[in-house]
């Protein structure tokens, strides 16, 4: 008897598991991209999102972000992207902080910090000298974080934010890209930051279920 109601037991909760997937419909949770673009790292699974340290609604979806980066599997890659839209100068200070952290490895530890600089604590990170004090109070090396942000490369790789802020349609932040197939963001799910990464997830199974090209 005892058995019985064990199998019943673990029964219902698997039941009350599937029941919380998400039934994700596209067109309102998701939409394709028009053009499959390649993942950056082969073989495994890709989420990208494309933010502005500028934009408040990226700043309010960061934790959650972070929380369920924190747990992802090894096979699942997350990329963040400083959006660069054309005509918009106000966005390449904001850009180059992110290229210069990113040269040096800091991108995502100070992620959260420099979006809590801009959007909470409205420091100019866009004037170089408040900039720089800033980076100092952060423990960050000065010298280096100078050399990155003001690197030859630097402009190339500002190119190269435009052409893929292009290349994948981005016309709002934050937007997030799936194993370079799907396209989606809490604004066209509907849902709050929480739930928001339970539809990454669902897109990421989605991809996993997908028959496999020989």
């Amino acid at each position: 008897m005892l058995k019985n109601w064990i199998k019943t037991v673990v029964l219902a909760a698997s039941l009350m598991g599937a029941s919380s997937a998400f039934a994700l419909t596209e067109g309102k949770d998701f939409k394709a991209l028009s053009k499959p673009m390649p993942v950056a790292v082969a073989g495994k699974q890709e989420v990208i999102e494309f933010f502005w340290y500028g934009c408040p609604h990226c700043f309010s979806v960061e934790p959650a972000i972070e929380a369920w980066a924190a747990k992802l599997p090894k096979d699942v890659n997350l990329r963040r992207v400083h959006v660069m839209w054309d005509g918009r100068n106000d966005m390449e200070g904001h850009a180059k902080i992110f290229l210069a952290l990113q040269t040096l490895g800091l991108d995502g530890k100070h992620q959260k910090a420099v979006m809590k600089a801009v959007q909470a604590d409205r420091i100019e990170l866009r004037n170089e000298a408040k900039l720089f004090e800033w980076v100092k109070s952060q423990g960050i090396d000065v010298a280096k974080f100078k050399a990155a942000y003001n690197g030859f490369s630097t402009n190339a790789q500002l190119k190269n934010l435009a052409t893929m802020t292009r290349d994948y349609q981005i016309d709002g932040v934050p937007t997030f890209i799936v194993n370079g197939k799907w396209v989606t963001s809490p604004s066209m799910v509907g849902a709050n930051d929480a739930n928001f990464t339970k539809i990454l997830d669902e897109l990421i199974a989605k991809d996993r279920a997908a028959p496999k090209k020989k």
